[in-house]
């Protein structure tokens, strides 16, 4: 493996993470953290549609019941999921990926 200080490493594997997010979702800017201190909750919300807030706030038990019961699709709530794990990645650095 070349030799890279750890600043290049870091860029570059934060600009592979924020590729592989659709770009729907991508944030148009990140709040400063006096305004994001708590990213959970209701601060999430305004990223959300109403029924992403609904099913990632839900118990196991209602998304079986829903899923099982046809009101939500299995692909509506991984979306949902996916979606919320992206917001949270950009606000606080969730993921991460093996370097390539």
């Amino acid at each position: 493996m070349p030799s890279h200080n750890w600043q290049e490493l870091a860029k570059k594997k934060r600009s592979l993470i924020h590729a592989e997010i659709p770009k729907e979702w991508l944030l148009p800017s990140i709040p400063p953290v006096e305004e994001a201190k708590d990213v959970s909750g209701t601060f999430m919300h305004q990223f959300l549609k109403p029924q992403e807030i609904e099913i990632t706030e839900s118990d196991a038990e209602t998304i079986v019941k829903n899923t099982t019961g046809g009101i939500w699709s299995c692909v509506v709530v991984c979306r949902a999921f996916c979606h919320r794990a992206a917001i949270a990645h950009q606000l606080v650095c969730t993921a991460t990926i093996g370097y390539k």
